[in-house]
């Protein structure tokens, strides 16, 4: 029924607040809904003068309880404005009296109204009497040789019903479709099934449930028809190793195709002056098409063979073409007007001034000779990457610290990052490494409020070492050439040489790809960036210590090749604030120190690796073996 029960006003006065202002508010009538609900109605008339004003009712059956505040409060509305404000009070009790008055408060204070009753009628017909849904199984239809659709009919029995169906190839079934909701009714429901076996037996069976419980229909079959056809398997990509082309003296270009099969593909060459290869050109992706692809050499050796192959790689796996090979040629070699004619060599240091929404990357570029380079930072939030930071031209000085400010990022969010330089002959890519995204959680004074300019910037360092105010590092790594396969020590130190102990500290050392790291005195080893990773925790003021790592150069160094160590290590001050230290040595890999360990055993160690190399040993030996015979028996004789 919708009868209106008219009640005298109440006036509410509330708090007079620091101006002076006085809240007013008057209980209106109750509309009584059924005999279980009833809407309470009140008016706002002055809001303090446009302060945000609460106001909600107190109800219950106990004028004491509701005079003293203890009754039962509605939800809070806001308001603004004079204006009128209601609640529906549910869950009432039929033929009972209900107390109730009407509450407003801002931040001048809290008032209530007078209290007030009101009488719920009795009902004319008992509320529903809820039980348990009742539910059956109907026969499947649309039964196909991979597919099937399940029927059922459920009743909800006075309450929200929600119903599905469990099904698999025996009668224990162990599988489940999605759950529906049909409200207080009773229907029809059904659920289809795909990606089903064919010539195939399936059971099933409906389930529906309510406030009151769960209940499962009977269970019923069908068997699906026909030859069953497998989905499509993924297939790796397909790729081919083509004709070289462009062939000089000192340099190449290497030609392939690849086709991606449907799923992102990434391409690449791998070449040597062996059937081991040895050496790979910088990976390109070339998405989901079929397209040809090609990568240059440049300061190859004249009148030498070469062997390569294209390789390609999905979310499938790894592939590769065929090894086919090239020679150079002995013509007179016309160098560009570059000093070294290599690319530039990139290296990534470790990410600081990081915000929760920003951060700085950070990486070193050793420039080739005088030649000019460009450099920027990949990003983000997988290892793919997928976002650039604004190319900057960081000149031709031997050593270039290149950074760039990130920003719109996510606090907590995990950030994958490396730095890239190119210049003419080639472009080069730092390790990728990650960071957090988060705020400094040191208690810090602010400082004054200025502008921040989030903008590039590039910065020489010293060689060996970098200038850092609070600590110091540095890095030893003997002489500057180095040959394939040679062992080297690398030693590494610190210091903290302010008067402040420094914590969050962390040093990486961080080696080219072309070099085997063995083994450290402190630290962890990183596979994924072939590095050593040092967490130092604190620094005490003036404490210093060091670390030695051993290391083995690869054996597919090309002559003249840029090889560089880095040592970076993060640290936090006692304001919160965070700083780094850089240090770097660099190698020139030099030409094979022993023809006949290189050429005739294919190494540059004495044991062997190939047939070629055992056949020449086995010989030698037995030639020694002879000679020693021949010279006992000239000995013997003379004797």
């Amino acid at each position: 029924m919708n009868t209106k029960i008219k009640l005298f006003s109440a006036t509410l006065i509330a708090l007079t607040g620091l101006f002076g202002v006085v809240n007013f508010a008057y209980a209106q009538s109750v509309t009584i809904t059924t005999c279980t609900s009833a809407t309470v109605n009140g008016t706002i008339t002055s809001t303090s003068g446009g302060v945000q004003t609460s106001a909600w009712f107190e109800w219950g059956t106990s004028y004491v309880a509701v005079d003293s505040g203890a009754g039962t409060d509605t939800s809070t509305q806001t308001f603004s404005t004079p204006q009128d404000f209601s609640q529906l009070i549910s869950g009432l009790s039929p033929s009972t009296t209900y107390y109730y008055r009407a509450v407003v408060s801002n931040t001048y204070g809290t008032a209530q109204g007078g209290t007030r009753s009101f009488n719920t009628p009795a009902c004319s017909v008992p509320p529903p009497v809820v039980t348990l849904p009742t539910v059956s199984t109907n026969s499947a239809s649309s039964v196909l040789q991979n597919s099937a659709t399940l029927n059922g009919y459920v009743t909800s029995n006075g309450a929200n019903v929600n119903t599905w169906f469990e099904w698999g190839t025996n009668y224990s079934l162990g599988n489940t479709t999605s759950n529906v909701n049909y409200g207080n009714t009773a229907t029809s429901f059904s659920n289809s099934l795909f990606n089903l076996n064919a010539n195939t037996t399936y059971y099933y069976r409906a389930v529906a449930q309510n406030s009151q419980g769960t209940v499962q229909g009977s269970i019923l079959s069908f068997t699906t028809s026909g030859q069953y056809v497998p989905p499509p398997v993924p297939i790796p990509p397909y790729v081919s190793t083509n004709s070289a082309s462009s062939v000089l003296q000192n340099s190449a270009t290497l030609n392939g195709y690849v086709t991606s099969s449907g799923t992102n593909t990434s391409a690449w060459f791998e070449w040597g002056t062996s059937y081991s290869l040895g050496n790979s050109t910088s990976y390109n992706s070339y998405g989901t098409g079929a397209i040809s692809f090609n990568s240059s050499l440049y300061n190859l050796n004249p009148n030498t063979t070469y062997y390569y192959r294209a390789v390609a790689q999905s979310s499938y796996g790894i592939v590769y073409g065929s090894i086919l090979s090239f020679t150079t040629t002995g013509q007179t070699y016309v160098p560009p007007p570059v000093v070294f004619g290599f690319a530039p060599t990139a290296s990534t240091l470790l990410a600081t001034e990081l915000t929760g929404t920003t951060a700085k990357l950070n990486g070193l570029v050793f420039t080739s000779g005088n030649l000019s380079s460009s450099a920027w930072f990949e990003w983000g939030v997988t290892s793919s990457l997928g976002n650039t930071t604004q190319t900057i031209n960081v000149g031709a000085l031997p050593v270039v610290k290149h950074s760039d400010f990130i920003t719109g990022l996510t606090n907590g969010q995990t950030y994958y990052y490396r730095v890239v330089a190119e210049n003419s002959y080639g472009k080069s890519y730092g390790g990728v490494n990650t960071f957090v995204s988060e705020t400094n959680t040191y208690v810090v004074t602010p400082p004054p409020v200025r502008p921040v300019v989030l903008r590039p910037t590039t910065t020489v360092i010293t060689r060996g070492s970098s200038a850092q105010s609070l600590a110091s590092l540095s890095i030893e790594g003997g002489a500057e050439m180095i040959g394939s396969g040679e062992k080297r020590t690398y030693r590494v130190t610190w210091k903290n040489d302010s008067t402040q102990p420094l914590k969050n500290v962390v040093l990486r050392v961080t080696f080219p790809q072309s070099m085997n790291v063995d083994s450290a005195t402190k630290g962890s080893f990183s596979s994924s960036d072939n590095s050593v990773i040092v967490d130092l925790k604190t620094l005490a003021p003036k404490e210093e210590g060091d670390t030695f790592i051993f290391a083995t150069s690869g054996r597919g160094l090309k002559p003249g090749e840029l090889l560089v160590v880095t040592a970076n290590m993060v640290y936090t001050g006692i304001n919160g604030v965070q700083g780094d230290a850089i240090a770097y040595v660099t190698h020139r890999a030099e030409a094979a120190q022993n023809a006949i360990g290189a050429n005739i055993f294919g190494a540059g160690d004495f044991v062997p690796t190939t047939l070629f190399g055992w056949i020449l040993l086995m010989i030698l030996v037995l030639v020694l073996v002879l000679l020693g015979n021949h010279l006992y028996g000239r000995f013997s004789e003379s004797k």
